[in-house]
């Protein structure tokens, strides 16, 4: 069925049509096509947008108008496989990628490039669900995939959504199954808590050999698919034809108020412009992409004072920087630059299921996301917080965290949990979220096996906090706080080495122990810059790739427009930070 419409304030019409797709095994997908009013251009290039909610209602009719008549696309608009109007039974993401037996994706783009109204290009577009369909697609390889611009995805369904370290996302997994009406999806996740072959069609890094289309990535630090953003942007980097945008977002991608914090300049213009030439260059020839930085970043940091943090900086990779460093665990709960030299006493704490730890803030979907003050999760019996003195430069994070955390339990299961805080220096003394992150300690040897603890025994474990660009300015003090749950975010383990996902019952309560010692040297490792004279296990050069995006700034924070230069004396403005170079190193310097 055709249909016209007119949107008279843009001067600008396009016409509809309705078409059931075939799949490879006939099953029909619901499919609206938006033409442009001019035909005389055909054929065109096409972006697709597959849904898991409803093709009706995927695009706003401004936003039909303005890629079709304004900038000469055909959009296309799809229900995944038994989803609204679409026939099959929904699998969550099963069948859009690459199984032998259904790979949707691929059918589409199939039969899309090979109508006649198409130029044989077919370009993706979307966010969340539809990020996923389109890195799913990519890994399905249809070389009519001409380039993707996916927001807020994840690229491991496994680790970056459903078990990130082995344990259940509880809370915004039961919230978007449910409101998917997809809760049969959870008696899968427990048929496969372990991260089996199965989870291999739902994980593009088993692809990327494969990987041939240009991706334009676009994520948010505090967003639930953070980490799955930036290992998308890593294993497209090697084609030389992906670019990476992160701010400093949860899952409502370019809104600066994330969790209790208004980031400054959080709002980044640039990203529809972006899009629009990434789209052009790739599926019709045009303009250029040469002035998108490989990535676009926004160092965060605390708003309690000013500095070179809270800005946009460009890099030519991730992470920008080269060099690692550890902060080590230590006695007297707390945290240095300098490894034990010598046997130190270990620390306990019993953990509870019956009385988990709350979640505050995080990397979260549904939950309240983003950084928040940690307060009263910190002072609990069941929390050992490990800080640092008052920093006497800055530490800038600008990468991947690990806890190597070295522990012992009493059970045959349990959890361990890693909170990296930020200890404000103001009147409030905030204690702020930057990221967390959870290991099962079943899965300490590969989310892939499961392997019991013998109580007692001291193993290593190595928990991913993921990726983020944070700056502790000196003053502040640097927080690491180690638990076993983080409730109702994450599932709490019952400590009893029964079914992760399935056992109720037979709750145990864990004596927990975190070693440190020069035996047992628990540590967070970071990829960034340390203080002068520390170096990193990697003995790297301390060599920050990062550049300023938007010039200076006044001590307030504010940008200063010109380069800072008094053009009368050639002398640097008063109160403007000034960038130093010497080779690739970047110094800030505040000129009273």
């Amino acid at each position: 069925m055709s249909t016209a419409f007119l949107i008279p304030f843009l001067l600008v019409s396009w016409t509809k049509d309705s078409v059931m797709m075939p799949m490879r095994d006939q099953t029909e997908l619901n499919t609206n096509l938006y033409f442009p009013n001019d035909t005389t251009q055909f054929p065109l290039p096409v972006l697709l947008m597959r849904t898991p909610y409803g093709a009706d209602n995927a695009m706003n009719n401004n936003t039909i108008a303005r890629w079709t008549d304004g900038r000469g696309y055909i959009v296309a608009t799809q229900d995944c496989r038994g989803r609204f109007e679409s026939q099959g039974i929904d699998s969550v993401f099963l069948d859009d990628g690459w199984r032998c037996d259904k790979r949707d994706g691929h059918d589409a783009v199939d039969w899309l490039s090979s109508q006649p109204w198409c130029s044989g290009r077919v370009g993706t577009i979307g966010g969340s669900a539809c990020a996923i369909t389109q890195l799913l697609l990519a890994g399905a390889s249809h070389p009519a995939h001409s380039c993707a611009n996916p927001v807020v995805g994840a690229f491991d369904m496994y680790r970056h959504a459903a078990l990130p370290g082995g344990e259940m996302r509880q809370y915004d997994i039961d919230y978007w199954l449910t409101r998917q009406n997809a809760r049969h999806m959870l008696e899968y996740y427990a048929d496969h808590y372990c991260k089996d072959s199965v989870w291999d069609y739902l994980d593009v890094w088993t692809r990327q050999d494969s990987l041939r289309t240009p991706m334009l990535f676009y994520g948010g630090w505090y967003d639930i698919f953070s980490q799955g953003t930036v290992e998308g942007f890593q294993a497209c980097r090697r084609l030389g034809n992906a670019r990476l945008v992160m701010g400093p977002w949860s899952h409502l991608i370019g809104i600066p108020l994330v969790g209790e914090i208004l980031y400054p300049r959080g709002v980044f213009d640039s990203l529809q412009a972006f899009a629009d030439r990434w789209y052009d260059w790739w599926l019709k020839d045009s303009g250029s992409i040469s002035h998108i930085p490989p990535v676009s970043y926004y160092l965060m940091g605390p708003v309690d004072t000013a500095g070179f943090w809270n800005n946009w900086l460009t890099a030519d990779d991730w992470p920008p920087s080269a060099d690692t460093f550890c902060l080590y665990l230590r006695g007297g709960s707390s945290l240095s630059f300098y490894r034990p030299g010598s046997s130190e006493p270990p620390d306990t704490f019993v953990y509870d299921p019956r009385d988990p730890v709350p979640s505050n803030g995080g990397n979260n979907l549904a939950l309240a996301a983003g950084p928040r003050n940690q307060h009263d999760q910190l002072y609990r019996d069941d929390v050992l917080c490990y800080v640092s003195p008052p920093l006497e430069q800055d530490v800038v994070i600008e990468g991947r965290i690990w806890v190597r955390l070295h522990a012992s339990s009493d059970r045959l299961d349990t959890d361990f949990t890693a909170k990296l805080v930020d200890l404000y220096n103001d009147a409030r003394q905030r204690k702020m979220l930057v990221i967390d992150g959870i290991l099962m300690a079943r899965h300490r040897n590969g989310l892939g096996s499961e392997n019991l603890l013998v109580p007692g025994q001291v193993y290593e474990f190595n928990i991913d906090l993921g990726n983020t660009a944070y700056c502790f300015p000196a003053g502040h003090r640097i927080c690491l706080a180690i638990s076993s749950s983080n409730s109702p975010r994450f599932r709490t383990n019952l400590n009893n080495g029964g079914h992760p996902l399935r056992d109720t019952v037979d709750t145990l309560a864990a004596t927990n122990v975190v070693h440190h010692s020069a035996e047992h040297p628990s540590r967070m490792v970071f990829q960034g810059q340390g203080p002068t004279g520390i170096t990193g296990p990697s003995r790297g050069s301390r060599v920050r790739r990062g550049s300023l995006l938007e010039g200076t700034f006044d001590a307030a924070g504010r940008r200063v427009l010109g380069p800072g230069i008094n053009p009368a004396t050639r002398a640097l403005r008063p109160g403007c930070y000034f960038q130093a170079r010497s080779g690739q190193t970047r110094k800030f310097v505040l000129v009273e």
